[in-house]
């Protein structure tokens, strides 16, 4: 189970939480205006150098207090003590990210509990309509896997937590829309018990709360305090173009050169080749099939029982075509639709890629 996106039993208690809050739609956020002054609206929350070419358009810096927002995950498989954070944001005119920092630490009353950051995952959300908290009934917007620890640089002491800056260029920038409520959501992987958290964050321009929950479900709220993060855009004229992530063709050699031949998925009566692809504890079955190209193919997605991180699927046939199949609980099944058309060796995984395989399109 893919434990950020739980839905069952969490509704209530989220619908009562934010009621709680009284007013909790945020408002849509104001980027910074771009400027190479000195001013503290405008001094990069990580202290590396703006690269040439690039600009801060939004910035909120850690707060004094040192106060950490737990956003940290047990690998491999999660634990009760995981906790997730969202935060808002957004602009007033279209904006393209290219780069993301943040400030984060350790909370130093768990004595270090959880071993370094191993790696992050990156994930922007969008919004409900209500803009009160992230839709985490679909896939989101786009989600990045960052191996190792983001550049993890020793930062200020604040209220004795030893805070560190991070970041991370996206692989293509990120396109937001004008007046829009987006979620950010930094996780950080721990070999323990899980004790990061991003730093509190300052500033005119969050609305003072983000959304919070838990691996075990007890809690989804909106609550106080913004986290300290940091946007970088390209300074050119226009939008940049959106381009397709595709895993390179030498990771899917590698993995080809260690899966069983491909299942050949026959045309039933109907004329579609129906596979059922069953997500286990142990991985994918089938790891490895091929389909025909231009003749419609029906995937049936379901897992065997409670898969930690196992009931999001990312499936891509094609240079444009992808999408996300997400499980609902253990017993729920999803079914995609589609016509390959482009032949050639394409990669399935879960988000946090534990799980992976092969799907073969044959001209």
């Amino acid at each position: 189970m893919f434990v950020r996106l739980f839905r069952i039993g969490a509704v209530l208690v989220l619908v009562l939480a934010c009621i709680s809050c009284g007013d909790a739609k945020p408002s849509v956020l104001a980027p910074l205006p771009v400027s190479t002054s000195s001013d503290d609206s405008t001094i990069a929350l990580v202290k590396d150098p703006v690269p040439a070419g690039a600009v801060v358009i939004y910035s909120q810096p850690p707060k004094p207090s040192g106060e950490l927002l737990p956003s940290s995950w047990r690998a491999p498989d999660g634990s009760d003590t995981d906790r997730f954070v969202w935060e808002n944001f957004g602009f007033e005119n279209a904006q393209t990210i290219s780069e993301l920092r943040w400030r984060g630490g350790y909370d130093p009353a768990k004595q270090g509990s959880g071993g370094p950051a191993q790696e992050f995952t990156i994930d922007i959300y969008q919004s409900i309509p209500a803009g009160s908290e992230p839709d985490l009934a679909i896939a989101p917007l786009v989600h990045y896997r960052i191996e190792g620890n983001a550049g993890e640089t020793p930062s200020e002491v604040l209220a004795g937590v030893q805070t560190y800056d991070y970041r991370f260029t996206l692989p293509v920038p990120f396109e937001a829309d004008a007046a829009t409520t987006y979620w950010l959501q930094v996780e950080a992987f721990q070999s323990g018990d899980p004790d990061w958290g991003l730093l509190a964050g300052s500033g005119t321009l969050g609305d003072g709360r983000h959304f919070r929950g838990t691996a075990d479900g007890y809690y989804y709220q909106l609550v106080l305090e913004d986290a300290a993060i940091e946007f970088l855009a390209p300074v050119v004229g226009g939008a940049t173009p959106v381009a397709e992530v595709a895993a390179s063709l030498e990771d899917i050699a590698a993995m080809l050169e260690n899966l069983p031949p491909a299942e050949e998925v026959p045309v039933n009566e109907e004329g579609v080749q129906e596979v059922m692809l069953v997500v286990s504890r142990s991985g994918y079955t089938p790891l490895h099939f091929a389909v025909k190209a231009g003749v419609p193919v029906r995937l049936i997605f379901r897992q065997l029982g409670y898969v930690p991180g196992g009931n999001e699927l990312f499936v891509r046939w094609g240079a444009k075509h992808e999408t996300y199949l997400i499980l609902a609980s253990p017993s729920d099944t999803k079914i995609l639709d589609f016509t390959p058309q482009e032949p050639g060796e394409y990669r399935f995984s879960c988000p946090h890629d534990w799980y992976e395989g092969v799907m073969t399109v044959q001209g």
